[in-house]
């Protein structure tokens, strides 16, 4: 009775609106604002509050395979590298709501992006690039002053600048690559091995070497693992993106944006998403069969599956509704967020099983020593 009467009383407000937008012509005036409530909520989804973990989680697993390596970490260090990549994740999606508003794929109608940071400051573009350049400056600062201070070497610095090229190339001139269908390719590499590899050849000099064994620090991007763990999370990042576009087809065709829901349809879509997860948790378990990743990261990662499976089911009962698919990638964002988890844990927790204790292969002892 309370909700017929919530609804009711919703009925008789929004006929009373509609009345008042008319003048005593009868001429049909501008709507009034979206009450507080919606823009809260409009600024909460525009914050993307869950898409940080996209930060988080290169930065923690690089972590996990330091003290897998080195039995420790740097956590000072390991504070500065979060809050530059932090700021860098901001300077994506500030930029990529300022390019989206000026290429009009952001505009209302079918497709359209309400929450975008642009339209909820009254279009002004301007000052949402402003505010990105600021956070990217901010964020460059941060990261380099973590790799330098700990003599990280140059190849760090390439590669997180490599990753932080790929992330302008991807949206801003000349390049809007993702217009061209090549998000996910850039997702993938700027998130997995160039993030994962960058943040362990840091962390792993930031150690000073085995705290057990008074070993110099030598990590290097062929240490067991580090390559596997680096594949594993630039699929899972690619995932969030991959599903951010199943409700957007209209949207991407207008503003000639070859997503690869454009290109292959939602139901396409759909069955390409499902393929893809199957697909990675076999990868994952084939690697760490061949070597290329700890036994129990593999672990790890069959016992986030569930949500990951929770992704495809939501997926494919919703793909005859495309608005409602808006939801599956905040689905991805929980199975990405659980399956990094559950890697970091497998990898620090892997030197301590018992096929390990039985040749004393505990971190710091296995410098060297592939798994």
């Amino acid at each position: 009775a309370g909700s017929t009467a919530a609804a009711a009383a919703e009925v008789n407000l929004n006929s009373a609106a509609a009345a008042t937008n008319e003048d005593k012509s009868g001429m049909q005036q501008p709507p009034q604002q979206a009450p507080e409530a919606s823009k809260r909520m409009l600024w909460w989804r525009a914050i993307k509050l869950p898409m940080y973990s996209v930060a988080m989680v290169p930065l923690t697993v690089a972590g996990a395979l330091t003290h897998h390596w080195y039995g420790c970490i740097n956590m000072p260090q390991f504070g500065l590298f979060t809050l530059g990549a932090c700021l860098v994740i901001a300077w994506l999606n500030l930029s990529n709501d300022a390019w989206d508003a000026e290429t009009g794929v952001d505009a209302n109608g079918a497709g359209g992006k309400p929450e975008s940071v642009v339209r909820l400051l009254g279009g002004d573009a301007r000052k949402v690039h402003a505010m990105a350049w600021a956070c990217l400056l901010a964020g460059a600062a941060s990261l380099l002053r973590a790799a330098a201070l700990y003599t990280a070497g140059p190849a760090v610095g390439v590669m997180l600048a490599a990753a932080v090229a790929l992330g302008h190339a991807y949206q801003g001139p000349p390049f809007r690559l993702s217009y061209k269908g090549l998000g996910e390719p850039i997702c993938f590499a700027a998130f997995g091995p160039l993030a994962v590899g960058a943040f362990y050849l840091a962390l792993g000099a930031g150690t000073g070497g085995s705290p057990w064994l008074g070993t110099a620090a030598s990590p290097t991007l062929m240490d067991a693992g580090v390559m596997g763990a680096a594949v594993l999370v630039g699929l899972s990042t690619t995932a969030i993106l991959f599903t951010s576009h199943l409700h957007q087809e209209e949207g991407d065709k207008a503003a000639g944006k070859l997503s690869p829901v454009v290109r292959l349809g939602v139901p396409g879509a759909v069955k390409a998403l499902r393929t893809g997860l199957l697909a990675h948790h076999a990868l994952a378990l084939a690697m760490a069969a061949g070597g290329a990743l700890p036994v129990m990261g593999a672990v790890g990662v069959a016992i986030a599956a569930p949500l990951a499976a929770a992704v495809e089911r939501f997926a494919s009962k919703n793909a005859h509704d495309p608005p409602s698919l808006f939801k599956t990638k905040y689905l991805a964002v929980r199975w990405h967020v659980a399956h990094a988890l559950m890697l970091c844990l497998g990898i620090i927790a892997d030197p301590w099983m018992p096929w390990h204790l039985a040749a004393l292969r505990v971190p710091g002892f296995a410098i060297g020593v592939v798994y």
